[in-house]
């Protein structure tokens, strides 16, 4: 199975407000987001791939406000950012406002049924030049700039990958102040990444011994997962040390006091050994699903769609997604319904994402 042990650590799940008691290494950030958000309307949030961004908000952000001071709503873009942002103003309101109204009488009418200042996050935003046109576009930052200009208890925090940064450049017209406000989410440095390990372990016991050399088992642990550019994906960093805990349990067993040693370092591998194992887990996973919900799906499917997918323009999935399922039905007689299906869970498993 994929986590046959249950661990403490978050694995590819974001850190949301009831973690705040293992939120480590962005401290500096947390208040300096706090602080622009609390100055203006509009923040715009960017950072490589793994740096943290949306966990940031959720648990560093969130855990800054107390509930009465602010109402978020999570947006993310899915077939259509406007008709996300419709559904998800529907499902927050308590008195029911007609989807046809203006964008700006439904904040208002949110505000009124909270009385406390609506925070709209969207969050992955670079979703919408991935995935949307040029129209879609160009109406969003219309509805946005109408929103900032109106009286409204509204905020605004974009959140996206900073390789779609140069993107936004040609909506400055429309945005005039899009980029005033920003802040950018640096990949965590050594002392940060010390401080995740060390905090997350000690809030949960696990006693981290030294090397023979006397070097903290944390430091060991970095050096491992460093890439080529001597970075550490946040993800990765979570995945790797789950995978110690649950090594750590099936070696020793569950009634004696969990530790990471440098023997066990040795017995996990690379960040490439773990994530290999990873995927294997979550494949077979999803083959006794299908074994169980799809009847006649041929073994090996997951993997053959996996395959067809991360070779498709980049990972991104939901471009050509038909044409996918038609090249599939031809050369792997999968069906649809099938490809349909692990695709789901391949989003739920956090599969794509870590390989994209």
């Amino acid at each position: 199975m994929a986590t046959e042990i249950k661990s403490p650590f978050k694995f590819l799940d974001s850190y949301d407000k009831k973690d705040k008691a293992i939120f480590f290494g962005r401290e500096q950030e947390t208040l300096e987001l706090y602080d622009r958000i609390f100055e203006t309307n509009l923040v715009l949030l960017y950072g490589a791939s793994g740096t943290g961004k949306t966990s940031l908000i959720n648990c560093g952000l969130g855990n800054q406000f107390e509930s009465t001071d602010w109402h978020p709503i999570f947006i993310r873009r899915k077939d259509n950012i406007m008709e996300s942002m419709k559904q998800e103003f529907q499902d927050h309101a308590i008195k029911k406002v007609d989807p046809k109204r203006s964008m700006i009488d439904q904040v208002r009418s949110l505000y009124l049924d909270y009385f406390k200042p609506i925070y709209l996050i969207f969050d992955q935003f670079e979703e919408i030049f991935i995935l949307g046109d040029k129209e879609e576009q160009k109406i969003f930052f219309e509805m946005i700039y109408q929103l900032l200009e109106e009286d409204l208890q509204c905020k605004v925090v974009i959140s996206m990958r900073e390789e779609y940064i140069a993107y936004l450049s040609e909506f400055e017209e429309i945005l005039p102040y899009l980029f005033d406000n920003r802040l950018r989410v640096e990949k965590m440095n050594s002392k940060n990444l010390k401080d995740v390990i060390e905090g997350t372990a000690a809030n949960f016991n696990i006693e981290l011994r030294k090397t023979a050399g006397g070097k903290d088992i944390s430091e060991l642990i970095i050096e491992k997962l460093r890439d080529k550019n001597h970075e550490i994906d946040l993800a990765n960093l979570q995945v790797y040390l789950d995978r110690l805990y649950q090594l750590a349990v099936k070696e020793h067993g569950a009634d004696v006091p969990v530790f990471f040693d440098e023997a066990l370092i040795k017995q996990t591998g690379n960040l490439e050994d773990v994530m290999s194992t990873f995927l294997d887990q979550q494949l077979t996973v999803l083959g006794v699903e299908l074994a169980e919900k799809h009847k006649n799906a041929k073994k090996g499917a997951p993997l053959d769609i996996l395959f067809e997918l991360v070779t498709d323009n980049g990972t991104k999935h939901a471009i050509d997604l038909e044409q996918i399922k038609k090249r599939l039905k031809r050369s792997k007689n999968i069906e649809p319904a099938v490809i349909d299906y692990c695709v789901v869970r391949f989003k739920e498993m956090r599969i794509l994402r870590e390989l994209s």
